[in-house]
């Protein structure tokens, strides 16, 4: 519920024009203390972290979410394009992003700028080594759908299992190759972010 407040909070001062970290910072840069003055009115407990790690800690949270948020949002438009010929990003605008700043994310999904960089994320995806089970979504979406579903924390060993792992009933939790079963002792390490919110239980 936490993380979803920090969400909210995010939108509510999301600068007009900004479509990344990059240009809030050079646009808007008090953006970041906004939010977490905000949030840390509703979420902060002394009693397990000091004013200035819980900053630290949410500023981090926010900052590595930007592009995921960003993600989703275009994931979700791009389905209702999909239903409803004709229309553009410029016609689905969600109710909960102010105006100015989906007119300038509807711009940038569709400029060459943006082509670029999804054609290179694809070819390094199509790249890699391992391949996955996991479908369409992302690996940050399997993430954050893993943390939503468990008060915000994340086991990242069973997300990497869900996601390396045969579907069909007659393999079904078999890994998807040789390779992928090698790697699964460098995910116990979990990611310093998560970590650190995990520590700080007490404020999310």
């Amino acid at each position: 519920m936490a993380l979803r407040i920090l969400l909210a909070i995010m939108r509510m001062f999301w600068p007009d024009g900004c479509v990344g970290a990059l240009e809030i910072d050079r646009k808007s840069p008090r953006f970041w203390n906004k939010c977490i003055n905000e949030f840390l009115l509703l979420h902060f407990d002394p009693r397990f972290a000091t004013e200035a790690e819980a900053r630290a800690s949410i500023l981090a949270h926010m900052r590595d979410n930007l592009r995921r948020i960003l993600a989703d949002d275009r994931e979700r438009a791009d389905v209702k394009i999909a239903g409803a010929s004709g229309t553009t990003y410029a016609n689905h605008r969600p109710l909960y992003i102010k105006p100015g700043v989906w007119s300038r994310l509807a711009q940038y999904w569709v400029s060459e700028e943006f082509k670029k960089k999804s054609a290179a994320g694809k070819k390094a995806r199509q790249a890699a080594k391992v391949p996955h089970t996991s479908g369409g979504p992302s690996f940050d979406r399997r993430h954050r759908d893993y943390m939503e579903a468990h008060d915000g924390k994340l086991d990242e060993l069973v997300v990497y299992k869900e996601c390396h792992t045969l579907k069909d009933e007659e393999r079904k939790g078999e890994w998807i190759t040789e390779d992928a079963q090698k790697i699964i002792g460098s995910v116990h390490i979990i990611p310093i972010l998560y970590s650190r919110l995990d520590q700080l239980a007490g404020l999310f």
